[in-house]
């Protein structure tokens, strides 16, 4: 029975793990080695050269986006018999600079397909603050199918009053 009680502290005494030690150096070590490959691929040792400070530069400089202004449009709005108006009037955003004339020479069209879209909406739609965005995207949707997927990237709405 001595040999039992022996062993039952032995058993004790052998206990598994790291140790404070030992999550301590592991901790280290991993530092180590994040630190040493953040080093290895930015410098470029890494998974090709890095970028030279020029080419930084010019990718931080943002291309110049070109605008084209539409016409104000005066819908009528309400119904029969409504004199409300609403006053609208847009900017478009081109994905091409050389598509612009394109685009301008589409305008007319343009216009149409605004006014009888908003002319269709009802004046409570119109009047609710939350549905411009609806607005505004489907107005650049039927943009899109007018002019091409690629030929305007944005609508800008700068006037959108009912009076």
């Amino acid at each position: 029975m001595a040999d039992n009680a022996a062993d039952g502290e032995e058993g004790k005494e052998k206990k598994g793990g790291l140790g404070l030690l030992g999550w301590g150096a592991a901790v280290i070590l991993a530092l180590a080695l994040g630190g040493g490959g953040f080093y290895a691929t930015y410098s470029g040792l890494l998974g090709g050269a890095a970028p030279a400070p020029a080419d930084l530069a010019a990718d931080m400089v943002p291309a110049v986006p070109t605008f084209l202004e539409l016409d104000p449009l005066m819908i009528t709005v309400g119904g029969e018999g409504s004199l409300r108006q609403l006053r609208f009037r847009a900017f478009l955003q081109l994905s091409d600079p050389a598509g612009a004339a394109q685009v301008a020479a589409l305008q007319p069209r343009i216009l149409d397909i605004f006014a009888t879209y908003l002319r269709a909406l009802g004046l409570e739609t119109l009047e609710n603050p939350a549905a411009l965005l609806r607005i505004r995207a489907q107005l650049l949707r039927r943009l899109q199918l007018l002019a091409g997927p690629d030929a305007v990237s944005d609508l800008l709405i700068v006037d959108f009053v009912i009076a």
